[in-house]
Formats: C-alpha cells, sequence, structure tokens
C-alpha cells in the first residue's frame, strides 16, 4: 500500500518525450522508429504515428526538445513537390548562375540570391543597384507573383520569406559573454592522437521539478566576508561564436584519462560519468547553438576544461596547455563568483545540481592546481549551499552521489587541515545555517564536535533511517545505512569514512581542550573510552562487498587500495590521538608501500583511483625514516605524476621530501607530520 501510494503522490510521467502516440499513452519507452514503431510492431498494436505539433522551450528550467512538425508521408511529398518545382532542364543552370553571383561578389559584399523554391539566400539589406545579383530573376518567383503570390499547394503555413543576413547582430537579449579562446596548437604537440568530431552530444534529460522554500540567505554582502585571493578577470568578448576551439579535445581527454583518476573502479555509473561529462557535454551543445547558459553551467564547462588542460600539460609537457588551464581556470573563478552572488535567489537562476557540480568542480580545479586558499574557499561554500539548499528536499540518486563525492572529499581535506578551525570563513558559514532556520535538518555539527557514545561496536551495528542517513553530511552519527554510494563510488565501505570522521572530531577534541577552547570538553576518561573504541573498530575494519565486479583483477586491485586506506587510517590514529613515536608504526606503513606498489601493475598508464588515495602515501611516507621505503614512495608519486600529468603528485611529495629532511636535521622523532607542516 505504501508502494501505490507513494507512486500516486508521484503522479504518473511519460518515459519517451518523442514517442508516438500509443507508446506516449501507454508510458513505455518508444524507439521512435519511421513510419511506426517497433515497439507497437512487436506488442501487436496500431501504431498511433508521431503528433503534428512543434515544441521548443529554451527556458532554464526545460530541456531542448523538438518534435516533427510533418508526418513522415508529408514530408517526403513536400520534397517531391519542391523537386518537381524546378524544371530539370533549368537546374544546372540556375546553380551555375549562383556561383557566378557569389564568385564576382567582392568581399564582405552583401548578396542578395531570389533563386530556388524558397529563395531563402536574402541578405538583411536591399542589394545596392549595381550588384551583380540583380540580373539574376528566378522563372519559378516570377511565375509565382503571377498567382497573386500564393504558396504551392500543401506548403501553406511554411514561411517562406526567411531572411538570413551573413553577419546578423545578436539581440541584447541574445548576448552570450564568451571569452577569447586563444589558437588551438595541438598539432604543435607530439603524441596527442587526432580526435573525431564532436557527433555525439549528450543532452540532459532530467529536468525534475525541484521543490525549494524559503527566503534568500545570500546577500551581495555576504560575498566580500570573505573570498578567494583576487584572480585578474580575463578580458570578455561579446563575439557569441567565439568557442573554446580545444574543448573537444579536452573533454575527451577529461572523459578518457582524468575520470580514471578520480575512482578505482571502471564502471560507468560514476558522478563523473553519469553527471560531470554529460553537464560538460550539454554546455557545449548550448554554445554551439547560442544559447544563454547561466554562471553555474559556465563555471562547470571552463572549470573541467582547466583540469583537462592541466592534466594534458603535465602529460605532453607542453606550456601552450598549462596557459590554457590558467586561462579556463581564470574563467571558471570568474562566472563562479557571479554564481555565488545569486545562487540562493528566489526564484532560482540555476538547478541545484548544476550549481553543486560547479562548486565540485571548482574545488577539484584548486585541489589539482595546489591552491589550499581557494580549495578552502570552495569547500565551505560547497557546504553551506547543501545545507540551505539540499538537505530540506527529496534526494534522488543523482544528487546523493554529489553529496557523497563532497563528503569523501572535505572528510579527506579536513583531516591534514592545518589551518585554523574557527577562521572567519568557517564562523561565517556556521552563521548563516543557524540563523536560516534550516539548522534541523542537519543531522551532524557544524563545527566537527564529537558526539557521546556509550558503546560505539553497538552504535555502528544498528540501521539507520533514510533521513538520518543522508542529512548527516559529515558522517557523524554512527550506524548502518545499506544504502549508501560510497563502495561503487571510491570502492571504500561507509565504515571507513565515519572512522575517518571520528578521528578527526577526537583530534579537534584534543587539541581544543588543550587550550580551553570548546565549552564542555571530554573528561579524561571519556577521551580515552572514546579513543578505545575507534581503535578497535579500525582494526577489524573489513572490505566492502565487491562482488559486483566481475574482473578478478580489479577485485584484486580495489581491495588492495581500501587495504591502504585502512592502514593509512590506523597509522593516522595512532599518531593524532595517541602521538605514537615514528619506529612503532613502521610495520603499517610498510603495509601501505605494498599495497601501492601492488596497484601499480594493474594498468600501465593509468594508476586507477590514484588522486583519492594521496592520502595515504601522504600520511604513511611521512612516518618512515628508511631511505629505501622512502625512494619507494618517492618514485609512487612520480610515477603517478607521470601517468596523471597533475600537479598535486609532486605537490604533495614536495612536502613529503621537507618533511624528510626536517627529521633528519632535528630530533625529529615524537615530531609528527601535522607539527612539521605547520
Amino acid at each position: 500500500m505504501a508502494t501505490v501510494a507513494s507512486r500516486e503522490t508521484r503522479g504518473a510521467r511519460t518515459r519517451s518525450f518523442g514517442g508516438c502516440t500509443t507508446c506516449r499513452s501507454r508510458h513505455v519507452k518508444c524507439d521512435e522508429g519511421r513510419p511506426t514503431c517497433a515497439m507497437c510492431h512487436y506488442f501487436g498494436l496500431v501504431c498511433g504515428g508521431y503528433g503534428k505539433d512543434l515544441f521548443f522551450d529554451s527556458s532554464e528550467r526545460a530541456g531542448r526538445f523538438r518534435r516533427p512538425l510533418l508526418t513522415e508521408k508529408e514530408r517526403e511529398n513536400m520534397c517531391q513537390r519542391l523537386v518537381s518545382s524546378v524544371p530539370a532542364q533549368s537546374t544546372q543552370h540556375l546553380l551555375t548562375q549562383i556561383d557566378e553571383a557569389c564568385e564576382k561578389a567582392a568581399g564582405g559584399q552583401e548578396i542578395q540570391l531570389h533563386c530556388g523554391p524558397f529563395g531563402v539566400f536574402r541578405a538583411s539589406q536591399l542589394p545596392r543597384a549595381d550588384s551583380p545579383c540583380t540580373a539574376i530573376i528566378d522563372p519559378l518567383l516570377e511565375s509565382r507573383d503571377q498567382r497573386s503570390n500564393s504558396p504551392p499547394q500543401g506548403l501553406t503555413g511554411i514561411c517562406d520569406d526567411l531572411t538570413i543576413p551573413l553577419d546578423a547582430p545578436h539581440s541584447p537579449n541574445n548576448q552570450q559573454l564568451i571569452w577569447p579562446v586563444p589558437e588551438n596548437h595541438s598539432e604543435q604537440i607530439p603524441n596527442l592522437p587526432s580526435l573525431p568530431p564532436w557527433n555525439n552530444m549528450e543532452i540532459d534529460l532530467d529536468h525534475i521539478e525541484e521543490v525549494i522554500g524559503g527566503a534568500s540567505f545570500m546577500q551581495s554582502a555576504d560575498l566580500n566576508h570573505f573570498v578567494p585571493p583576487p584572480i585578474p578577470a580575463p578580458s570578455i568578448t561579446n563575439n557569441i561564436h567565439s568557442l573554446p576551439h580545444n574543448a573537444t579535445i579536452l573533454i575527451k581527454h577529461y572523459s578518457t584519462t582524468v575520470i580514471g583518476l578520480m575512482t578505482p573502479l571502471r564502471h560507468t555509473k560514476t558522478p563523473w560519468h553519469v553527471l560531470f561529462i554529460p553537464h560538460a557535454k550539454n554546455c557545449l551543445s548550448g554554445l554551439t547553438l547560442c544559447e544563454n547558459l547561466n554562471h553555474a553551467s559556465l563555471t562547470a564547462f571552463y572549470g573541467t576544461l582547466a583540469i583537462s588542460a592541466i592534466s594534458l600539460g603535465g602529460l605532453s609537457k607542453a606550456d601552450i596547455w598549462f596557459q590554457q588551464g590558467r586561462k579556463y581556470k581564470q574563467r571558471a573563478a570568474h562566472h563562479a563568483r557571479h554564481m555565488l552572488e545569486t545562487a540562493y535567489d528566489v526564484p532560482k537562476t540555476a538547478k541545484y545540481k548544476s550549481i553543486l557540480i560547479a562548486l565540485l568542480t571548482m574545488v577539484y580545479v584548486s585541489m589539482f592546481s595546489d591552491n589550499g586558499d581557494q580549495t578552502e574557499f570552495y569547500f565551505l561554500q560547497t557546504e553551506k549551499f547543501i545545507r540551505l539548499r539540499g538537505l530540506h528536499r527529496r534526494k534522488s540518486r543523482k544528487v546523493r552521489l554529489l553529496h557523497h563525492c563532497y563528503a569523501f572529499e572535505r572528510l579527506v581535506y579536513e583531516s591534514t587541515f592545518v589551518g585554523d578551525v574557527n577562521s572567519t570563513q568557517r564562523h561565517h558559514v556556521r552563521s548563516s545555517v543557524e540563523s536560516s532556520g534550516l539548522i534541523h535538518y542537519s543531522q551532524d555539527s557544524l563545527s566537527f564536535r564529537l558526539p557521546r557514545c556509550i558503546n560505539l561496536a553497538v552504535e555502528m551495528l544498528r540501521a539507520r533511517n533514510r533521513e538520518e542517513a543522508e542529512n548527516d553530511l559529515h558522517i557523524e552519527r554512527s550506524g548502518i545505512w545499506n544504502a549508501t554510494l560510497y563502495p561503487e563510488i571510491f570502492g571504500i565501505s561507509e565504515s571507513w569514512i565515519f572512522l575517518l570522521s571520528r578521528v578527526i572530531r577526537l583530534g579537534r577534541e584534543r587539541d581544543a581542550s588543550e587550550g580551553s577552547d570548546l565549552p564542555n570538553p571530554l573528561t579524561v576518561k571519556e577521551f580515552v573510552t572514546q579513543a578505545k573504541a575507534i581503535e578497535k573498530e579500525i582494526n577489524n575494519l573489513q572490505r566492502p562487498d565487491l562482488s559486483s565486479i566481475q574482473s578478478q583483477d580489479d577485485q584484486q586491485h580495489v581491495g588492495n587500495m581500501f587495504d591502504a586506506m585502512k592502514y593509512a587510517l590506523a597509522i593516522y590514529f595512532y599518531r593524532k590521538i595517541y602521538d605514537l613515536e615514528a619506529h612503532m608504526l613502521q610495520i603499517m606503513v610498510l603495509q601501505v608501500r605494498n599495497c601501492l606498489l601492488q596497484c601499480e601493475s594493474v594498468g600501465p598508464n593509468v594508476l586507477y583511483g590514484s588522486t583519492g588515495y594521496i592520502w595515504p602515501a601522504f600520511i604513511a611516507a611521512c612516518e618512515t625514516a628508511d631511505p629505501e621505503i622512502q625512494l619507494s614512495f618517492s618514485n609512487w608519486f612520480k610515477t603517478s605524476a607521470q601517468r596523471s600529468g597533475l600537479s598535486t603528485f609532486t605537490d604533495t611529495l614536495a612536502n613529503i621530501e621537507r618533511i624528510w629532511d626536517e627529521k633528519g636535521s632535528v630530533d625529529g622523532v615524537s615530531m609528527t607530520w601535522h607539527d612539521l607542516v605547520k
């Protein structure tokens, strides 16, 4: 009964927009075959054909759809009438006259041609008296004028007075702010494969109505409280046709190489396959069709190009790609600022998923370009947007995928964050959420406080309901949530994410209690009890279910990567909470190193999921003083940098080598990476 009620509440929806009348009335998928569809033939039904209607909706809430104006039979008859309207003996003569007129025309001269069944080749102005086209007279038009300008029989309603100017100016409502793009120098870069033309544009048909309530919580003055470091705004041109010439190459590289770095899994259901790439392709098609895209779409589009260009620059060692990456990053940041100024407006200026994709794209751009200040800024803006616009809504699978991506990256970021946890930016985000009236939707604390628990082992076995699990943004509460998406995105269990969150919170409690910054701090007994419970659960962590992965090699690869994450989490716990000396952690350091080396042999070109596993390599490498083991970690980072083209590997290795040097120059046995990074 609950299922029936929920279906009635949602209402029936048509599964095929352009299907035949029969399939649409039956709410089944139609293959849209012509003149009749195969589904009706399969079920033995009479195909109702396709309606004679045309529908375009270019609003931001709807997609772009077209349905045929005429039936298949009517279009065939129209083609036959058009062909028969031109005498066979004069067709070649007319084409020759048109070619001669075009060849004689001066450069930039407007030409008005009245040849052809429709006479469609007309300029926006009348031709000059000396125009070579004035001597060309279309006998078809003369005969039509003699018939009182009546259109051919059967074509009533089709406009044959279409004016197409050669250089049509764009009205203010249709102007686009398109960034100037440098020339495409990809032919100068060796070893780059030639790519086919862009023939397969995917349009996102998911235009489900999003329910957004409440008032606007972002004021224009709010952005002045904290902004990312100043970025020089690039010059803007109104030439709507200035599209990125290398967008096809960059999106292709992103979909074939960069995505493989995000996840160790090789299926096509990751958030990047079903959300980020289709969104980028949709934006490219929109720019090609001269549409006015919102700032959220342009942010995601140029951010994607920036990531891909940075990767290509690292692979090809060509400075032109680095220059392109920097320019695309500037454009993305420019649109991101305008996007945030109106992100909370009512009515909304962009879809929730579009803004969230744009924010996450800027997070990845900042992370891969090693800009800590911008990474902090976009993480906090993403958290604020989710809490104010995402937690109170019903979450589709796509929205949950985006929330999972944010939570994973944010917790990994917080684990190595050495800045001020009470900074002005963080305080502003907390204040905005608390004053919005939506704070009760958040199932976790806004400041990474550690919740009190009686028995962690028992609490981790309880089943969580959907609302609690989906609105526990930073995975504060314990329990089992079978619908979690972490295993199919990152190949890790949600228990690992939960324990990492608990270690971060316990470490914050410890640091704050030493400085007396927290109200109601933990007692020593509570701290030890919590620490022992977390330690036990880390040691008992089990691999997630990998039965859905068909290839045994892929299962071994994902299993090795999970083991590396588990051992690194143990190292992180013992260093952060118990402050054990480095020589007591060497067994786990070796285990992490061995797991990474085993994963290297899986693919000759790409180490799948390598960007997500910089963290375990960093945590383990910082704790070793053995030159041989240090060399192993150093080679892993260098190899990953060569395979990915991303500088984040070399930047992380530089920080590790600095830590090694400082530990060797002082009595640093008891020092942690946390102390050295400061």
